[in-house]
């Protein structure tokens, strides 16, 4: 809410007004409580992840020009690929994050320079006792190692690693969410964290993660459509909550959609059905009373199969990443800027089926 009323703010006013600094201001610091909930949603393993095909060694590959402006010139950073593709299914995003917390608590660990390994890999786990902590079930895993050479860790700190708000740091030095986020993320992909470390004597991070069999398909990500290119579609808008709805309403005509709402799953229906034209997206909550998100969806997609999906939510629940019988599904989580829901919009319109 306080987000989705600051974009408005900012752009209904001109540039150099007191007031729309104002607004910025109360955008930034929206933004800023918006990042820690995702975190702690994410430690919590309710935030949703968008899961892809992807190749690890491409994802480490991208991120390597970022990490060397990130780490300094004071320190040497060294990549061991695997030589054939590493599939996995996982957000490649989210593992990106993860590398770089892992990368920057070793840079705070090596003040005085040193050396930062990232090691791809490969392990089959036959017993999941025998493994290192019994958490992971039987099968193969591709291994993230990122290794420094820097201070290290003594027990009691290994113990307490993945506590939220935890940390090691001076009070104006971090939130102390990193790691927790990291943990959340990679346990939510089906994978674990393994951590060795000595005082003195540097630290290893080894992610572990359900390898795919090598001739999975990899995914290609949709292409965004820029968030602002003229629109003249026709939305329906199903969210209970009403103050959500009016801003949300707004902020999609402020962008061109002819919008229709409702209340509930089953007003949904009735508005669907009275309206002669065609409905090209459908924008719903994901817990609605009457009717869900989920089967709104599916009884709209039966009778309009050209409406394209996108569901929204503040705390989605895992299983709607497996959603089936209605086509691809597109997720945005609450709260959300009006520029990400346009784009998500965007890209959910051009992948619709044609009427």
């Amino acid at each position: 809410m306080i987000l989705g009323h600051a974009n408005l703010m900012v752009d209904e006013l001109t540039a150099g007004d007191p007031i729309r600094e104002s607004a910025e201001e109360i955008r930034e610091a929206g933004e800023r409580a918006a990042a820690m909930t995702r975190q702690l949603l994410a430690f919590s393993r309710r935030q949703v992840l968008e899961p892809k095909v992807v190749d690890v060694n491409t994802v480490v590959t991208n991120l390597e020009r970022l990490l060397r402006r990130m780490i300094g010139e004071d320190i040497e950073l060294r990549i061991e690929s695997l030589p054939d593709v590493a599939l996995v299914l996982a957000d490649a995003g989210r593992i990106e994050q993860v590398l770089l917390n892992f990368a920057v608590n070793a840079r705070d660990a090596m003040p005085g320079g040193g050396t930062l390994t990232i090691e791809l890999g490969e392990v089959t786990i036959d017993d999941p006792e025998r493994s290192y902590s019994g958490s992971l079930a039987p099968g193969r895993y591709v291994t993230i190692a990122v290794r420094d050479s820097g201070s290290g860790m003594t027990a009691d700190t290994k113990e307490h690693l993945f506590e939220p708000f935890f940390t090691t740091k001076g009070p104006d030095h971090g939130t102390g969410l990193g790691l927790a986020t990291a943990y959340g993320i990679i346990k939510q992909s089906g994978g674990d964290i393994q951590v060795t470390s000595e005082p003195g004597a540097g630290s290893t991070f080894t992610v572990f993660l359900p390898q795919l069999a090598g001739d999975a398909a990899i995914l290609v990500l949709p292409v965004v459509v820029p968030a602002r290119a003229p629109v003249t579609e026709t939305l329906l808008l199903v969210e209970d909550e009403a103050a959500v709805r009016r801003l949300t309403k707004r902020i999609l005509e402020a962008r061109g959609y002819h919008v229709i709402e409702a209340a509930d799953g089953r007003q949904a229906l009735i508005v669907a059905a009275a309206h002669d034209g065609p409905i090209h997206l459908l924008l719903t909550d994901v817990v609605l009373p009457h009717l869900g998100g989920r089967e709104l969806a599916r009884q709209i997609r039966a009778i309009r199969p050209e409406t394209a999906v996108v569901y929204m939510s503040g705390y989605p629940d895992d299983s709607l990443l497996q959603e089936s019988g209605i086509g691809h599904a597109f997720f945005i989580v609450k709260p959300f800027t009006a520029d990400a829901l346009a784009a998500l919009l965007r890209t959910a319109v051009a992948q619709a089926p044609a009427a």
